[in-house]
């Protein structure tokens, strides 16, 4: 192990009494073990987690209570389908009673999203929680070909989160596994070329980026007649990547693209690996069902709901967690050329979110719209709708009935400077956002042209 990373695996360990590098150390060589004995140790863990949630967690106290589980009766993962689903929603209204009794309160970490529905959660980690959770993603980025501490570039992230890396911890995060931030939020021919000289520079062996994002990139070095990027590995995530996107991003900026899925509030969930033959679900930190409306497994190839259940964060529990997210699922058991037993899902089907455009050609990432609202606390949910060159409509669901005079300035202020003074910006307070024809919850759309 090369020194800077050592030292990061020590500052770690350091900081959550050793948790971060056991789990690192396990799962390396656990993802190597047979699909049966991984399910068995993955149902060892969810039992744990409901009996601590059973007795330590007012909300699912009296939840397994008023829905007659009990936990004891629990054998296998057919029982749990007995455990009723979480909606966002709940979430928003039990916060205070999902937080475990165990534990000072003084050192959790308050975390917020906007979410695939842009309806507004706020949840909490302990730092144990957040380890065990960082060991995963660095698992991940391995599947990539990526040995850590290789350039690892990110083209990703709000102007919160780029300024988040000026931390001092995330700043040596960043030094020790030689990693570097691009904005994905705003891209126009000015950042593109400089993006583009940077990248080459850098010569990073992974890009980790949203799709769109890529996919933006891609489609300006072709415009303009740039070389390949030749990255060696390109992961994607944030929304669904189509067989044309993918093609897209391996033509024009790296050799092979992986993709990736998971939520904010729980983290990464599965993610591709060189076979690229679904994604191979991170086992040992989550249990992501695929259901049909009823709350019950899928056949093997059928489409469904995932329900997300955390195993690793003890402080604020999400049991049967429902985001929206649509995908389809493997087979139990079913083997995968690189040789690990870990599941697999076997296709994403949900969260797209359009790329909107400015008066003067920037291009705005979906994505951005979730971190702008988090300065927003009245803002519950939202939806964005860019209907002509010059027009956004923004829909917000409020706490009260109408939206907070200061919260409404910031939120025109920031889509100004955004989108630029040609941009009429109408924001509305309504009880209930529109949805689309179809019934779904879009949080943004454009409706100018085409932009794929």
């Amino acid at each position: 192990m090369i020194p800077r990373l050592r030292a990061l695996f020590t500052l770690l360990d350091a900081r959550t009494h050793g948790a971060f590098s056991r789990e690192y150390e396990f799962i390396i060589q656990h993802q190597w073990e047979p699909a049966a004995r991984i399910r068995e140790q993955q149902f060892s863990r969810l039992t744990a987690l409901l009996r601590h949630a059973d007795k330590n967690v007012p909300f699912y106290g009296k939840r397994f209570a008023e829905y007659g589980v009990r936990v004891a009766e629990i054998k296998d993962f057919a029982d749990f389908e007995r455990v009723p689903s979480l909606t966002k929603s709940q979430v928003v209204a039990n916060a205070d009673q999902l937080l475990s009794t165990v534990g000072s309160r003084s050192l959790l970490t308050r975390k917020v999203t906007g979410g695939s529905t842009g309806e507004r959660v706020v949840f909490y980690r302990d730092g144990e929680a957040m380890a065990r959770n960082f060991a995963h993603v660095l698992r991940n980025h391995t599947w990539t070909g990526l040995d850590l501490g290789q350039t690892h570039v990110f083209l990703w992230g709000a102007h919160f989160d780029l300024r988040a890396q000026q931390r001092l911890s995330n700043r040596v995060v960043n030094f020790c596994l030689r990693q570097r931030w691009l904005d994905a939020f705003r891209m126009n021919p000015a950042s593109m070329s400089a993006y583009h000289e940077r990248l080459r520079r850098w010569k990073p062996r992974l890009l980790s980026s949203y799709v769109t994002a890529a996919t933006t990139l891609a489609d300006y070095l072709h415009d303009v007649g740039a070389s390949h990027l030749d990255v060696p590995a390109v992961a994607t995530s944030a929304e669904v990547l189509f067989p044309e996107r993918r093609k897209r991003i391996e033509e024009r900026v790296g050799r092979e693209v992986y993709d990736r899925f998971g939520c904010r509030e729980v983290g990464n969930t599965a993610h591709e690996c060189s076979a690229h033959d679904g994604l191979h679900v991170n086992a040992e930190h989550v249990l992501a069902e695929v259901v049909d409306a009823r709350g019950r497994a899928t056949a093997p190839g059928s489409e469904g709901e995932i329900l997300y259940t955390s195993l690793g964060n003890y402080c604020f529990p999400l049991i049967r967690y429902r985001v929206g997210d649509y995908a389809v699922g493997g087979r139990q058991g079913e083997g995968c050329a690189c040789g690990r037993g870990l599941p697999k899902i076997r296709q994403i089907r949900g969260r797209v979110s359009d790329m909107l455009i400015a008066p003067d050609g920037t291009k705005i990432h979906g994505e951005y719209f979730s971190h702008l609202f988090y300065k927003t606390p009245a803002v519950r949910e939202f939806r964005v709708v860019q209907e002509a060159i010059d027009q956004l409509d923004v829909w917000v669901r409020v706490q009260d009935t109408a939206l907070p005079p200061d919260e409404e300035r910031y939120l025109q202020r920031e889509l100004a400077s955004v989108f630029g003074p040609e941009m009429r910006i109408t924001i509305r307070a309504v009880d209930e956002i529109p949805k689309t024809a179809s019934g779904k919850h879009r949080f943004t759309e454009s409706r100018v042209g085409s932009l794929t």
